[in-house]
């Protein structure tokens, strides 16, 4: 019934779409309601441009937009972004991607290991997860679809999500806002912002405080602490003018993240519906045994739990909590500009991060709990220096240098076995050095043409850490490996402006994500370390894609904004997940995440974005991608096992066939089948009122309906998690400086899990033949771990600038 409603509101928000666009025009952008095309500047290409002019599909939010729209995290601004999805199954907890953070852009998602999307903020790449930073921060957000590599190196393997943030005014000015909701919710940020001195020494400062309840009931306490957050931001910019050619912004800023255990459990494996392990007699020890791989499966649609636990008391007990964070950011930024036109800037930033996480590992009510408490601490270095030639020139162009440097420190662990804290060390890292180049030239007044290209090499370090003894030094980390990814990434542009409300363009660009090592747990045992190395699970290749679009972008009647652009990518070697079973140290066996090279796939979409004001009071908005993304070429052990009948692996180290196998490999090819974790379908529609009640009042109001279809949760495409609607709305009152509104999230209270993720059910065990080395291997049955949504909320926010 929810569906229907939502489904109908999206129709009837199209169809008034479509009907404004018929009589004169439509809409389009996710830019701020109040602007045009010709008044967005961008810095896609390292330089301010009007977005009309960039050879690139660009979806901008601003801060005003993002106040309206009542956006709080980078959920909420995938939301607002058609082509860009990103969901968190662990909550906030999580690094560089993966199963804690999904950023996916036209189709390009990742399950586990780096993501295929990066963040940067003020140019300045982001390491770490950005789930809490602030957005009233911010001046905009870019979303840049499709490779950046050239320009923005690392990380941007299918897109950049960049964070603008606002500089510091030469006037005093600033804003108070307060969030309050259902489930003890609230949120109050403020900035103040103004010279030191005139024209010269600008600084602004802002803060903020996050809290939330948490909205689902404990099922280990009865507590309604599930999902619960809180935040505290802290920063600082300052913008030193000493004289008129030179500019230097430094920033720095500080923030703690502190949240209880996360909403995500296990289905059981009781509710496995197909692919069943065949058990039989005799058994080997205390576990069932199956003469096959299976481990039973779950087909079809897979639901919300109706319960939810996480033993937060029992890891408080001790001091900790599900998540505690400390971030510290900084960065300096010097442009400076010669008389003659050249430029030359220098971006250099400092970041650390420690996190310490708690996880329940039975996620059952239990007077007995198992947990495991961890601390990681990561810290980068970066340095960009860019040269500019005068951008009034026929050509142009830019050439520039880049520095990465990334270490994961010391840390430590506690369980519940063992409460002493035992530090543990990593040698893992990253160093990446690269230098990059663009060169533009109008071939007439209309038509432009740019070739872009960055030469890259990144050292990917990994080790295993060993667990020291409680109280003393860690021990150094063993095992550590080195591996060298060199790269060439090329993009090449061409724009035609028809005229000044019509830009048409096409794209041509390759990206790369650089391979790594895959980390054992330290508790695994030699034996079982030794074996997965030798069958190349120790380390994984880059891979690589090529990505092609061609689009126009303008304006129509002077009031409709729009985009349109179709895309093509060919991808290779993409890195996905496979779970195997492993021998502990001590006590029952356990399993780790190992990542592996995919085959061949390929991505055809288009997208549009249409918005504009059908009247002065009226904005609407609609905009929609469609991704068809697909596996060319994969054969998957894992998947293979789901079809198993002889207990026999298809192929042997190597690549080669087993001739021992009996039955078919065609169960593990799954060559067309769709990529999992992303949608093939998304839109956002948007209506916005602001409609004057007299001279000092104005009434405001706005609806955003955003749709994403349903996501495969693995590779098999054998399970998935629905349709969502997520409908969000506000009614409010403006007055001078005061703004004030009632608003609701989830309006629909829709229940589609977040992310399904395929797991263990490390409750029951199995006996099973290891399919990679013929002897008898303790297990488990296969489960699914599913991730619950926020639900529906009420709330009302204030605010106040000056």
């Amino acid at each position: 019934m929810k569906k229907s409603i939502g489904a109908s509101l999206a129709l009837l928000f199209l169809s008034a779409a479509t009907s404004a666009y018929a009589q004169t025009a439509p809409a389009s952008g996710a830019e701020a309601a109040d602007s045009t095309v010709d008044e967005i500047l961008v810095t896609a290409r390292k330089r301010d441009e009007r977005l009309q002019d960039v050879p690139l599909t660009i979806s901008v939010v601003n801060g005003d937009a993002i106040a309206r729209a009542n956006l709080v995290n980078v959920s909420d601004l995938a939301a607002q972004t058609p082509g860009f999805s990103f969901r968190q199954g662990f909550g906030r907890t999580g690094g560089g991607g993966g199963a804690g953070v999904r950023p996916s852009v036209r189709g390009m998602s990742s399950i586990v290991g780096a993501p295929n999307a990066a963040f940067f903020v003020d140019g300045v790449y982001v390491s770490d997860n950005i789930s809490s930073y602030q957005l009233d921060n911010l001046e905009r957000v870019e979303v840049i679809k499709g490779p950046q590599s050239a320009l923005f190196g690392r990380g941007t393997f299918a897109g950049a999500i960049s964070y603008v943030t606002r500089k510091p005014t030469n006037e005093v000015a600033g804003r108070v806002r307060v969030n309050l909701g259902q489930y003890d919710s609230g949120e109050i940020s403020g900035f103040i912002s103004g010279p030191i001195v005139k024209d010269m020494l600008l600084v602004e400062l802002n803060a903020r405080h996050y809290e939330f309840g948490g909205d689902y009931i404990n099922a280990d306490s009865g507590k309604r602490d599930l999902g619960a957050q809180r935040s505290n931001n802290f920063g600082g910019r300052v913008l030193f003018t000493p004289f008129e050619n030179l500019e230097i912004v430094g920033t720095l800023g500080y923030s703690k993240d502190r949240d209880k255990g996360y909403l995500y459990n296990f289905q059981g494996s009781a509710l496995n519906n197909c692919f069943p392990a065949p058990l039989v007699t005799p058994q080997v020890g205390p576990f069932p045994r199956t003469t096959t791989n299976r481990r039973g499966f779950y087909c079809g649609e897979v639901k919300t739990l109706k319960s939810y636990a996480y033993n937060n008391d029992a890891i408080e007990a001790l001091g900790y909590h599900g998540l505690d964070r400390e971030f510290v950011r900084s960065s300096v930024s010097v442009n400076y500009e010669t008389d003659n036109g050249f430029s030359l800037a220098s971006i250099t930033a400092f970041n650390t991060n420690k996190s310490t996480t708690g996880q329940d590992n039975t996620l059952l009510p239990s007077a007995n709990p198992a947990f495991l408490i961890e601390q990681v601490r990561n810290r980068d270095f970066s340095q960009e220096l860019r040269l500019m030639s005068p951008q009034d020139k026929r050509v142009r162009g830019l050439v520039g240098l880049y520095y990465y440097k990334e270490n994961r420190g010391e840390g430590f662990q506690v369980s519940n076995t063992n409460t002493n804290v035992r530090p543990i060390d990593y040698a893992d890292g990253v160093r990446s050095r690269s230098v990059f180049a663009m060169i533009e030239g109008d071939l007439t007044d209309s038509i432009t043409l740019s070739a872009e290209g960055r030469y890259q090499k990144e050292k990917i370090i990994g080790s295993t850490g060993v667990l020291g003894a409680p109280g003393q030094p860690a021990p150094p980390p063993i095992a550590i490996r080195e591996a060298t990814f060199d790269a060439f990434l090329p993009r090449v542009t061409a724009s035609w402006q028809v005229n000044p409300d019509l830009t048409l363009h096409v794209s041509a660009a390759k990206g790369n994500k650089p391979g790594g090592f895959n980390g054992y747990p330290a508790d695994i045992s030699a034996a079982d370390a030794a074996f997965f190395n030798s069958q190349g699970f120790d380390i994984f290749d880059e891979e690589t894609a090529w990505s092609y679009e061609v689009g126009a972008k303008g304006r129509i009647g002077g009031w409709v904004n729009y985009s349109v652009a179709a895309f093509y990518t060919d991808w290779k070697k993409q890195q996905l997940s496979r779970g195997e079973a492993y021998t502990r140290v001590v006590g029952t066996p356990n399993s780790v995440v190992i990542i592996q090279n995919a085959g061949e796939s390929e991505i055809k979409g288009f997208e549009f974005d249409l918005s504009g004001r059908p009247v002065d009071w009226l904005f609407v908005r609609a905009a929609y991608t469609y991704v068809d993304a697909k596996f060319t070429k994969f054969f998957d052990d894992t998947t293979q096992e789901i079809y198993d009948t002889d207990g026999r692996a298809p192929f042997l180290r190597g690549g080669v066939r087993n001739p021992l196998d009996l039955d078919s490999t065609d169960g593990g090819d799954v060559s067309g089948n769709r990529l999992p974790q992303t949608p093939q379908h998304q839109f956002v529609v948007t209506g916005e009122i602001n409609k004057a009640i007299n001279d000092d009042l104005e009434f405001t109001a706005r609806a955003d309906l955003s749709y994403e279809s349903k996501r495969y949760s693995q590779v098999d495409n054998l399970n998935w998690a629905g349709d969502s609607f997520n409908l969000n709305g506000s009614v409010g009152i403006r007055r001078g400086n005061w703004d004030f509104s009632v608003f609701g999230r989830n309006l629909l209270d829709d229940k589609t899990p977040l992310v399904v993720t395929r797991l263990l059910d490390f409750n029951r065990l199995l006996t099973r033949v290891n399919p990679l080395t013929g002897a008898n291997q303790t297990t488990f049955f296969r489960d699914f771990s599913i991730s619950a949504p926020r639900k529906r909320q009420i709330g009302a926010s204030a605010s106040y600038k000056f």
